[in-house]
C-alpha cells in the first residue's frame, strides 16, 4: 500500500466511522523511531522515565519509611520501587490488548513482556528478602521500567526511508483497528440480551458481521503498510544492514 491510498482509506474510514477517530486513544507507539538506536529520540522514552518514576519512587520511600515499622531506607526504596513495577504489571495487560488488536506483528514481538516484568518483579522480591544488594535493585528496576514502559512509548524498526506522516497514518490506522475490535466485543455482548426470534436479533447479527468483516480487512491493510514502512522483526532488519 502507498502512502495516498492509505490517506484515502482513511478519509474513508473517517466519513463512514467517524466515532473511530474520537476519544480513541493507543496507549503504545508515541514515538516511532528508524532502526535500532539510530534516532536521537531514542533518548526520550528514558527521560520520560526518570522524570517520572524516579520522583516517585523516592516519595513511596519517603512514605513507607514513615508509615512502616521496622523498615530500613533499602528496604522502604525497595518496596516502592516493587509498587512502581506492580502498577506497570496491571496496566500492560491492557497494553497488550490494544496491541493484540491493532498490529498483528507488533504483537508478535511485545506478546511476552508481562512475563518478563513478572520475573524483574519477582526478582526484586527475592531481593528484597535475601540479599538486599542496591545495586542489584536499581538494576531490577531499570528493567522493569523497560519492559513495562520504555518498549511501549516508543517503537523502532521502521525503515530508513519512512516519513513521519507514514507513521502517523499507521497509527491512525491502527486506532481504527482498535476500534473496529472494540465494535465487535460491544455487538456480541448485546447479542447475548437479545431474543433469537426477534428482529433486533437478526439486525445486530448482520451488524456482527459487517463489523467482524471490516476488523479483519483493516488488520490486514495495517499489516501490509506495516511490512512497507517498517521492518516486522528483528531479524528483517539484520538482514537488509547485512
Amino acid at each position: 500500500m502507498q502512502s495516498k491510498q492509505v490517506q484515502l482509506l482513511l478519509q474513508q474510514l473517517e466519513t463512514l466511522y467517524p466515532a473511530a477517530f474520537k476519544r480513541n486513544y493507543l496507549l503504545y507507539s508515541q514515538i516511532k523511531t528508524r532502526g535500532i538506536l539510530d534516532d536521537q529520540r531514542e533518548v526520550i522514552p528514558w527521560v520520560l522515565a526518570v522524570m517520572i518514576f524516579i520522583p516517585i519512587s523516592l516519595i513511596l520511600k519517603d512514605f513507607y519509611l514513615t508509615h512502616l515499622e521496622n523498615l530500613d531506607p533499602l528496604q522502604s526504596h525497595s518496596y516502592a520501587i516493587i509498587s512502581i513495577l506492580l502498577v506497570l504489571m496491571w496496566v500492560l495487560p491492557f497494553v497488550i490488548k490494544q496491541i493484540k488488536h491493532s498490529s498483528n506483528s507488533l504483537y508478535q514481538l511485545q506478546r511476552h513482556a508481562p512475563i518478563k516484568l513478572a520475573a524483574v518483579i519477582l526478582l526484586s522480591g527475592l531481593n528484597l528478602m535475601f540479599l538486599e544488594s542496591s545495586l542489584l535493585m536499581w538494576i531490577l528496576f531499570y528493567f522493569g521500567v523497560n519492559f513495562g514502559f520504555v518498549r511501549f512509548y516508543k517503537e523502532n524498526l521502521f525503515r530508513d526511508h519512512s516519513q513521519s506522516v507514514e507513521h502517523h497514518q499507521l497509527q491512525q490506522l491502527r486506532r481504527v483497528c482498535f476500534w473496529a475490535y472494540k465494535q465487535t466485543v460491544k455487538s456480541r455482548f448485546q447479542l447475548r440480551f437479545s431474543s433469537h426470534q426477534s428482529e433486533d436479533y437478526q439486525a445486530r447479527k448482520t451488524q456482527l458481521g459487517h463489523e467482524a468483516d471490516l476488523y479483519v480487512q483493516l488488520l490486514k491493510y495495517e499489516h501490509a503498510y506495516c511490512k512497507q514502512i517498517k521492518h516486522i522483526d528483528l531479524d528483517s532488519y539484520i538482514d537488509e544492514k547485512l
